[in-house]
């Protein structure tokens, strides 16, 4: 093609016709210049392309690490309902017996450690170095997913850390008492048993734990419904 048009100059010249020459010197400049910006928009067109189909798989990792965490949320909430919150409440309506304590080792372990949860992050990371390079018109959904897990991530660990708190600070409590190995192992409940029964303070106790977990619940609900938010969003992307 280049020398196409080179043999079409070096005829002008030879018969000098330099009118027609420098209009079609002209000619072929724009014919270039037209050419250049037709392969810069198509070279930005695909970059948009890539940008967007990189930013779709991330949303939809997102959404998969959402919807595991909501799977494992659902277990969480639906163990506290059917054991830990009823044996919570009935332990501190009090009244009790031995052989209640001995025939529902569940109201024993109100204090004995707690399912931790950890949200997946692998989407979001993937978003954070992802966002300098979005369009303005794409940031929205991201500023939502962005909102979403700095607000949640700050609230569920404040909670666990408030929750591992408590629990420290009841183990620490119980072990100088001469009980707690037996406890522990799960050999002799007698001691607890009185323990319970007989201490003032450790109602105190078991009331403080159950008001933290319960704020920890709350969290964890209220990831749930923010996040099935987000899923519908990332869902709605076409």
């Amino acid at each position: 093609m280049i020398k196409f048009f080179q043999k079409i100059r070096q005829k002008l010249v030879i018969e000098d016709k330099t009118s027609k020459y420098f209009k079609y010197a002209i000619g072929e400049i724009i014919l270039v210049v037209i050419g250049i910006l037709i392969a810069l928009s198509i070279n930005t067109w695909n970059e948009k392309r890539k940008q967007k189909d990189t930013l779709l798989g991330i949303y939809q990792i997102i959404k998969e690490d959402i919807t595991t965490d909501i799977v494992e949320i659902n277990d969480f909430i639906d163990e506290f309902e059917k054991s830990r919150k009823p044996a919570f409440e009935t332990v501190l309506k009090g009244n009790l017996s031995k052989e209640d304590f001995q025939k529902h080792p569940e109201y024993l372990s109100v204090l004995n450690g707690f399912k931790d949860f950890a949200i997946n992050q692998r989407g979001f990371e993937l978003l954070k170095n992802q966002s300098n390079e979005m369009s303005i018109g794409k940031q929205n959904l991201a500023s939502k997913i962005n909102l979403f897990y700095n607000k949640h991530l700050i609230e569920i660990n404040i909670s666990t850390l408030e929750i591992m708190r408590e629990f420290v600070y009841n183990m620490n409590e119980h072990k100088q008492f001469p009980w707690f190995s037996s406890f522990l192992l799960h050999k002799e409940t007698e001691g607890a048993i009185d323990f319970i029964m007989n201490n003032p303070l450790e109602k105190n106790r078991i009331a403080t734990y159950y008001l933290v977990y319960q704020i920890y619940v709350n969290e964890l609900q209220e990831f749930k419904k923010n996040g099935e938010t987000i899923i519908k969003e990332i869902n709605s992307i076409h």
